[in-house]
This record gives structure tokens, sequence and C-alpha cells, in this order.
């Protein structure tokens, strides 16, 4: 009963975030926390950690960051792109309104393992590295940042386009294949090894829930989030 209810505030959040007026629609409200399990902290800008709450709103410059088998899931609220965030991992996430109030995304990732599902972008989404930057066309893909300071880009699906802050050189990286920026800055390329894939422990099913609302159009939309099934679903 727990997690069904925690699975409905997900999407009233998001439908109450996705019929604010125009006007309303600025900088906060950037993403939502779906799930955590294990260890996983949140932060203010600018404030210190605590226990990450399920629901938790996110705002322009908020952070996160999991323990040693923490685990959690973030939704941003203008597209329903998902990040999801393996232990050993912080991020910092930032983003701006366009004027059609899509958002220009941006996940700092200082250590860890991240996966971007990007399915019907709008605006923008970056994720970046102590020395890259990849930007999303679309896509399914995992960004590992390592203790030694090298950044690995692994697309499943679509298009990402990977930068080295330190050099410049930039690489585009389609379904199936990798690059990987080293300390120095030097990109490398090729096949993605299936054992470097991680494992988000997600093997089980998924349900969708719609939720079917009126826009400030007059129009019915329907708003579908996909959720982890009682067994999967952290939180605290």
């Amino acid at each position: 009963m727990i997690n069904r209810k925690r699975a409905w505030l997900v999407a009233f959040l998001l439908v109450m975030m996705a019929t604010l007026p125009a006007a309303a629609q600025n900088a906060k409200a950037i993403a939502v926390l779906i799930s955590t399990r294990g260890e996983v902290e949140f932060a203010k800008a600018q404030s210190s950690w605590g226990a990450a709450k399920f629901g938790v709103v996110f705002d322009d410059g908020d952070r996160l960051r999991t323990g040693t088998d923490g685990f959690a899931s973030i939704v941003f609220t203008d597209d329903k792109s998902q990040i999801k965030i393996r232990p050993n991992t912080s991020i910092t996430v930032n983003a701006s309104r366009d004027p059609d109030y899509s958002l220009a995304k941006r996940v700092n990732m200082d250590v860890g393992q991240l996966f971007a599902d990007v399915q019907k972008q709008k605006g923008s989404m970056r994720v970046a590295t102590p020395n890259s930057v990849a930007s999303v066309k679309g896509t399914q893909f995992w960004v590992l940042v390592s203790g030694t300071g090298e950044s690995q880009l692994l697309t499943l699906q679509g298009v990402v386009e990977m930068l080295s802050l330190l050099t410049g050189q930039s690489v585009t990286v389609g379904s199936g294949n990798s690059a990987t920026v080293s300390q120095g800055g030097g990109i490398t390329t090729g096949t993605i090894n299936p054992e470097d894939v991680p494992d988000l422990g997600e093997a089980g099913p998924t349900r969708v829930i719609e939720i079917k609302f009126t826009g400030e159009d007059g129009t019915e939309k329907t708003l579908k989030i996909e959720i982890a099934t009682p067994e999967q679903q952290g939180g605290q």
C-alpha cells in the first residue's frame, strides 16, 4: 500500500507541474526523486546533506549522492527523461527554462555511474564530468567516472556527442559504441564490451501509470510514468 501511494504521489506531482501557468514555470521544479534504495543523501544548493526523501523536488543546483549500497532514480518534469544513479555516485542537477518552458538540463557528476533514458527529449540534456561533456540527442546511455579521473561513455541507443574539456576534441558515439576520455583529455573510441555495462538491478517488471487531465488549451492530455513494481521500489 505504501509503495502504491508513493507511485501516485509521483504522478500527482508531475501533473501539477505540467499544468502550472506558464508564468509560474521558472527554474524551479526541475525534477522529482521517484526511487531510492540504500544510502542516498540530498542537499539543496549551499545547504548541508540529509537523508533523501521519496518525492523530493529538485531545484537548480540541488545535489544527490549515493553510498556503497545506494541507488536513486530521478525524472525530469519537462519530458520525463530519467537518470538512474548507482552506488558511490555524486551529482549536481542544474537547469534553466527555455522560452517554450522546456528545460536546458545539465547533470554534473564528480564520480560514479549514471544511466540516462531520454526517449522523448524536450529542451536539451548534458552530462558533465571533470574532464568531459556528453550532449544527448534522445537515447539511452551510461556515463562512468572512475576515481582516477577517466570518463567513459557507453551508448546503448541513439547518439551522444562526447567532448573532451581538456583538448576540445569531440566524437559522435552511436548505438553499441563507446568513448573514453583519459585523465589527460585524450579520447579513444570502440565498441561496447557487454562486461563493461553496469547492472541496474532492475530485472523485474515495471508498470506504467496513466493520468488524464485537461491542459491549458482545453484539450485532454495523458501523462504516462513508468514506475518500478513494489518489489523494486525503494524509499524512505
